[in-house]
């Protein structure tokens, strides 16, 4: 599945990282979700690079990323959970 253009709650993160930033904050998490579903084996992910790209801009640096996979009934959905420190 190829992700194109971020959806305003993908746009939120970026700006709640931007707010998170300027009050002090030394640790930010985000999450993201994806269904995978629809998405074939080994999908790239553009929409995540420009999240993650944008909020390193804001000065984060990704520390750690996990995944997981959620399932309910016959929907799958890919979770992304991201930890950005501040790259003082």
């Amino acid at each position: 599945m190829v992700l194109r253009g971020p959806s305003p709650s993908q746009q939120h993160v970026v700006e709640d990282a931007g707010q998170a930033y300027a009050e002090g904050r030394r640790i930010f998490v985000a999450r993201f979700s994806a269904p995978l579903d629809k998405a074939p084996e080994g999908s790239s992910l553009p929409v995540i690079s420009w999240i993650i790209e944008e909020i390193e801009a804001q000065g984060w640096h990704l520390e750690h990323m996990a995944t997981s996979v959620l399932v309910a009934g016959f929907n799958r959905h890919d979770n992304i959970t991201c930890l950005f420190r501040r790259s003082e």
